[in-house]
């Protein structure tokens, strides 16, 4: 189990950090709904941005891992963010997390105190290439990893 917290420390950090914008990209601003171009097997992962002209963005990530044909951990993982242009890129700094554990049947408890803090301490860098008005692909990176990037799959989401 301790490999399945471990890989959801490493999925989760890469998921939460998705998009970012500012007044200065306006057609990114919205709710983007996106998903890795690249994940394990055994992993089933959405995650939702909501974007603001403020400066914040809201994300919701769902997560499911599955193993011994049964769900060994599923969640919902809430961020809101700040984010700043930083040169032609952009950077999201965590600012509030919650969560909601949805199945856990070995106890693994992922978001004890140190996960959140490790977490919250993130920077996420991410470049946006829109392909039209509604898609979209986030080319994301850490900024303790800035040469491992990963991509995000993305559709603006319409409001009914």
């Amino acid at each position: 189990m301790n490999r399945l917290v471990n890989g959801f420390l490493l999925v989760a950090g890469a998921l939460l950090p998705c998009v970012a914008v500012s007044s200065s990209l306006p057609a990114v601003s919205g709710k983007w709904q996106c998903v890795p171009e690249s994940r394990p097997a055994q992993e089933q992962t959405w995650v939702t941005y909501d974007f603001k002209p403020d400066g914040t963005m809201s994300s919701q990530e769902w997560v499911r891992y599955q193993g011994e044909q049964q769900t060994q951990l599923e969640f919902n993982l809430f961020i809101d963010y700040r984010y700043i242009a930083n040169d032609e890129d952009y950077m999201l700094k965590p600012v509030k997390l919650s969560r909601e554990i949805i199945v856990d049947p070995n106890n693994s408890n992922p978001f004890d105190y140190a996960a959140r803090r490790d977490l919250t301490g993130y920077r996420i860098f991410f470049k946006p290439t829109l392909q039209g008005d509604d898609k979209a692909q986030f080319d994301m990176w850490y900024h303790i990893t800035p040469n491992q990037h990963f991509t995000m799959q993305c559709k603006r989401q319409t409001v009914a």
